[in-house]
């Protein structure tokens, strides 16, 4: 149990629930990053979505391998459009997904260190990345109108 945890009295976890969480986050982000990136209006804010969309990729392969490894179930989704009357609304949902998802690495990372020092590795790789595409996210949300009508 991490510093904070046993700091703050949380309760007992189980890794591989949240392997699990983590995959299915990394999975869903990268399923619906696709989905806008296929109705985005312009060519070179598809582009970002789709690569932004293989950075997910590569995370979910890097969890679903060390979930495999440590005997857990992938568990099995269903992306389902971004609701959004246009791009700027879909580009923000985007943005606030993943950010809530850099959090809940953030809090793992905090409670799994330092009893699993290659879970907190994966995860702080993960979350150091996804911090660095916050940035594109927010050249997506810039670029978009907020007044448009797809």
């Amino acid at each position: 149990m991490g510093f904070l945890s046993r700091l703050l009295g949380g309760g007992p976890r189980d890794l591989l629930a949240d392997l699990a969480e983590d995959y299915r986050a990394e999975a869903m982000q990268a399923a619906q990053l696709r989905i806008d990136a296929d109705r985005a209006r312009y060519p070179q804010v598809a582009d970002e979505l789709r690569r932004l969309a293989e950075v997910e990729a590569c995370h979910m392969a890097w969890l679903r391998e060390r979930l495999v490894a440590l005997g857990g179930q992938v568990p099995t989704l269903e992306a389902t459009p971004t609701a959004g009357a246009n791009q700027w609304e879909r580009a923000v949902a985007a943005h606030q997904a993943a950010q809530a998802k850099r959090r809940r690495l953030i809090e793992q990372i905090a409670h799994w260190d330092p009893d699993e020092p290659e879970i907190v590795a994966l995860l702080s790789r993960i979350e150091r990345e996804d911090a660095r595409e916050g940035r594109a996210y927010d050249a997506v949300i810039m670029r978009s109108d907020p007044q448009a009508i797809d």
